[in-house]
């Protein structure tokens, strides 16, 4: 077996990962988008919701047989790399990049239901604030981050799970009647479906903390499996109650916060608020600071990217330049102004195309590494193996194509320039960059 071995601290635990994947995915979808895909299907969002959970299986079947079968010390790109070779890890690095867009738009969505508290306060400000605590925490290290998440997904939890209490009795009569169903049509449908797909995906980006892990192969599964189903559970019931409470029309683009006040006394309400919607959002811009840097830095180190980008801060093993840039391309998001639906939809287009990448680079798994893929759990036949990555590729191709017909034209213009680049920057970095392109896989048995 070739491979750079990695020597860095083996710290995070099976309960430490579960935690990160429930505080990951919950945030992006129910509190951030609900409101948006309600507007493009109205009540059917709640069927959509479940329709994307089903559909986020189907998209993580590779990664239950990579993750199960070894550490990679750069998560997804070092699958790229690996399995699909030069050319396309620098592919998936360029597009790597554009993950930024979760931060910023967990950050507006924290901002807006601040928002229902104090309307008259600039809500870009408080984004960028947002953004900037969670910077500053991640910086200090992964292990403070993973406690903080501990004591903010248990509070979640209890949150939402009082939410789905209080608003199932206050749920209209006819919920499944009227015109309130599939009112965008079967385009308006799929089209929620690809938004919120975002939400109940976010557990397998625990990939990219296999640098961490004491047992990755036995625990990384674990926990994309886990955190999916415990958060799709939570997501069916709080959606039932987003669509059935108010009218379709009222609720429509807008947050929970509508809802949460129609259901709950005050101080439930302002428990709701903090504890539910705020915490869901600020656990999953916690996380993503940790699983954005470990990928873009091994890119680094291979020379896709300036080097110096990978450094480490000596104290806290931490990638602070590649934290810093990732935080200020956020913040530019923030500052411009841009909006939550073009936001969501741009990101969710560009995460799609991410993992079609990676899909179809995984193909080639059981043939780079034989040894270790017989001795792997999740070992099977080979005809077997490459149906599930060639479906996971068309249920993300399926939802780029869902997400960019609610995009405007410039929109779509922009997003098809950015991945002609993509395309183009490894070719160009492979056969005139000076100093070179040595990628050095890095893995390890586990």
């Amino acid at each position: 077996m070739s491979g750079k071995a990695s020597h860095s601290e083996k710290i995070l635990s099976r309960a430490d990962l579960v935690m990160l994947a429930v505080g990951n995915v919950i945030g992006g979808g129910i509190m951030a988008v609900t409101g948006i895909a309600i507007g493009m299907t109205g009540r059917s969002a709640v069927w959509a919701f479940l329709f994307a959970c089903v559909l986020v299986l189907f998209e993580a079947i590779p990664q239950f047989f990579a993750g199960g079968t070894i550490r990679m010390n750069g998560g997804f790109y070092t699958q790229a790399a690996m399995f699909g070779g030069k050319y396309f890890a620098g592919l998936y690095a360029v597009i790597f990049i554009s993950f930024f867009f979760g931060a910023s738009m967990y950050a507006l969505s924290f901002a807006d239901y601040v928002l229902d508290f104090f309307p008259n306060v600039n809500g870009r400000l408080i984004a960028f604030a947002c953004l900037t605590v969670f910077y500053l925490i991640n910086l200090f290290g992964v292990k403070i981050a993973a406690k903080v998440q501990y004591v903010l997904v248990v509070v979640l939890i209890i949150a939402l799970s009082t939410f789905i209490g209080f608003g199932v009795s206050e749920i209209k009569p006819g919920f499944f009647g009227g015109d309130d169903f599939f009112f965008g049509g079967f385009n308006g449908f799929m089209s929620a479906t690809a938004l919120l797909s975002m939400a109940p995906s976010g557990a397998v980006f625990i990939i990219n903390f296999g640098k961490q892990c004491k047992k990755p192969t036995k625990d990384i599964p674990f926990a994309i499996i886990v955190g999916t189903l415990v958060v799709s559970l939570l997501y069916t019931g709080m959606a039932f109650v987003a669509a059935g409470v108010l009218p379709v029309e009222e609720v429509a683009g807008k947050s929970l916060g509508l809802v949460a006040a129609e259901i709950f006394p005050r101080p439930i309400y302002i428990f709701f608020m903090v504890g539910g919607a705020m915490v869901a959002l600020v656990t999953s811009l916690n996380a993503l600071f940790g699983w954005i840097t470990p990928p873009l830095a091994q890119a680094c180190e291979d020379g896709w990217f300036p080097r110096f980008l990978a450094a480490e801060n000596k104290r806290f093993g931490t990638n602070h330049w590649i934290m810093t840039i990732i935080y200020l391309l956020t913040a530019s998001i923030i500052i411009f102004g841009w909006d939550m639906s073009t936001i969501a939809n741009v990101g969710n287009f560009l995460a799609s195309a991410a993992t079609v990448v990676i899909s179809l680079c995984l193909l080639t798994l059981p043939k780079k590494i034989p040894d270790l893929w017989e001795k792997s759990p999740f070992h099977v036949s080979p005809g077997v193996y490459k149906a599930g990555c060639i479906v996971s590729a068309l249920v993300d191709i399926m939802f780029c194509y869902f997400l960019a017909i609610e995009l405007t034209k410039a929109d779509v213009i922009g997003l098809f320039i950015y991945l002609g680049v993509a395309l183009v920057y490894p070719y160009l970095m492979l056969k005139y960059s000076k100093s070179g392109v040595e990628i050095e896989v890095s893995y390890e048995e586990a």
